[in-house]
């Protein structure tokens, strides 16, 4: 693996106290950098990134029963599966943050909404902005960085970091021009709260009939193919990286309804969660919205449904997006890589969306096309997390990585899917808990930390201060028994919380030469 420098734009590095090793070193890198970009111009891939919003695993090809993902399942079957791939943080912008950045949230400072990575490491090299700068046309259609939905959908004022893309895009279809026609779940008293639900927090449906064309998600992929066949007629050899971001199945769920067609409400089960699975819960964990514990069976399920109709129609989206990428003959030269920004929970521990420190919350569907895959259609076990997605990309782009990248490549996994990767993924999340549950005691600041190992989750919430959790996925993969305080599991409990501790440490280890600003 190749690392660097931002010679180009004056980033100062910290390797050495050496004045004349810096320069040397800088001048070393500006050469590699010119050849690389030579290089990108002239045989790199193109690049097609494809970003679900709040889509989990219950798709198909991840074996989920009910789901109907066909085109989603047809990606898989040409590429690779990974069925450990673990989000940073269960968020829409501190994961997109990171996994853009090369950085964790502890190194670039989004821990939130709406603070731009830019504040804190205002000289970091994003994704897109090192392609860019490679030699690469980098082109944004529909939520990439962030935006609020459904507020930002459409919205010139939308930043999504100008300095990444050549050219960007987003559109708005009906469910975001219709807004008003939104289906809150419980009564709203007024239009303040309203209005504050139009960040996308609380659980909603809007169904308004209309065809793939009228909503945001299919006028994305209508935008993205026109990109495509633009960048198929040009005379260059320039690569692309486009990166399109579907804001579904993100609140309020949305889709034709031929979607909900697919999933009639007397064919849906809810989770049989046992009377006695929150008791052992850490109360930081317990994000209960308004009127969600409150949900009867057929709220439910209704929920559900527009869960999934929303993940169906944005399998659809995928399947014409891909299948214009291979009418254009772009197949074998485009890396396709799909996924998440994180993952979701539909009544697991009688919760619901998304800020947990839970298996379903934080594992995500990770799909690579490329012509680098040994064996298409297979799988790998390995563990991954959303922040090895910069160097993975870079390195099979052949473009140099950034010194400041804190990922671990898994392109080799492509070639050998065999092989073990990660020995833990890192996970962490700021308690969203209802004041309801904690007898109003805030804990908003609070912190949690998690990691993933073969076979347990280990979390700790502000270092244990305010609770612990371990469950053996052995024998446990729904996380029901909390086995944190059992004295059997003492001696692996210590291990785990080691093996934390250094995780933690690691991923907040700083960045100082990113901090100053241009």
């Amino acid at each position: 693996m190749t690392m660097d420098t931002n010679a180009t734009s004056g980033t100062r590095t910290m390797i050495t106290a050496n004045h004349n090793s810096r320069q040397s070193l800088s001048r070393f890198l500006m050469t590699l950098f010119t050849l690389s970009f030579a290089q990108a111009c002239l045989c790199a891939p193109n690049i097609l990134l494809i970003l679900t919003d709040d889509l989990n695993t219950r798709i198909s090809t991840y074996g989920d029963p009910l789901a109907k993902t066909p085109n989603i399942d047809k990606l898989a079957k040409r590429g690779i599966r990974f069925d450990r791939a673990y989000a940073n943080y269960p968020q829409c912008m501190a994961s997109r943050a990171s996994f853009l950045t090369g950085l964790y949230p502890g190194q670039n400072g989004v821990f939130r909404l709406h603070h731009s990575f830019r504040n804190t490491v205002p000289k970091v090299r994003t994704l897109p902005q090192v392609l860019k700068e490679s030699g690469y046309h980098t082109a944004a259609v529909g939520k990439i960085f962030h935006f609020d939905v459904p507020s930002g959908i459409g919205s010139p004022h939308i930043d999504d970091d100008p300095i990444s893309w050549s050219e960007k895009y987003n559109p708005a279809g009906i469910d975001r021009t219709s807004a008003d026609q939104i289906k809150y779940l419980g009564p709203h008293i007024n239009e303040e709260k309203k209005s504050s639900n139009m960040n996308g927090g609380w659980l909603s449906t809007i169904r308004l009939g209309g065809t793939r064309n009228d909503y945001t998600d299919g006028k994305i992929t209508n935008t993205a193919s026109k990109i495509l066949t633009a960048f198929s007629e040009r005379q260059d050899n320039k690569p692309f990286f486009l990166a399109v971001g579907y804001v579904r199945p993100h609140v309020p769920f949305a889709a034709p309804e031929k979607f909900y067609d697919l999933y009639p409400t007397t064919k849906i089960s809810i989770e049989n969660v046992p009377k006695n699975d929150r008791e052992d819960i850490p109360l930081p964990q317990l994000s209960d919205r308004p009127y969600q514990l409150e949900m009867a069976e057929d709220k439910k399920k209704e929920m559900i449904q527009a869960y999934y109709a929303s993940t169906s129609f944005i399998d659809d989206e995928v399947g014409r997006l891909i299948q214009k990428l291979d009418e254009l003959d772009l197949k074998k030269s485009t890396l396709i890589v799909f996924t998440s920004d994180h993952g979701y929970l539909l009544g697991e521990h009688d919760l619901w969306q998304k800020p947990n420190l839970f298996e379903q919350t934080l594992r995500v569907p990770l799909i690579i096309s490329s012509s680098d895959v040994k064996n298409p259609g297979g799988s790998s076990e390995a563990i991954v997390e959303l922040i090895d997605l910069y160097p993975t990309i870079l390195e099979l782009a052949g473009v140099v990585i950034p010194i400041h990248n804190a990922g671990e490549s898994f392109a080799p996994l492509l070639e050998q899917p065999q092989e073990l990767g990660r020995k833990t993924a890192l996970s962490m999340s700021h308690s969203q808990a209802s004041t309801s549950v904690t007898s109003g005691v805030q804990l908003n600041n609070v912190m949690g930390y998690t990691i993933k190992t073969r076979n347990f989750r280990y979390t700790e919430w502000d270092g244990g201060l305010h609770g612990g959790e371990l469950y053996d996925h052995r024998s446990d993969p729904k996380e029901i028994n909390n086995l944190y305080s059992t004295a059997e599991y003492a001696h692996m409990r210590e291990r785990l919380r080691e093996v934390l501790q250094e995780r933690m440490l690691g991923s907040r280890e700083p960045r100082e030469f990113l901090h100053e600003t241009r």
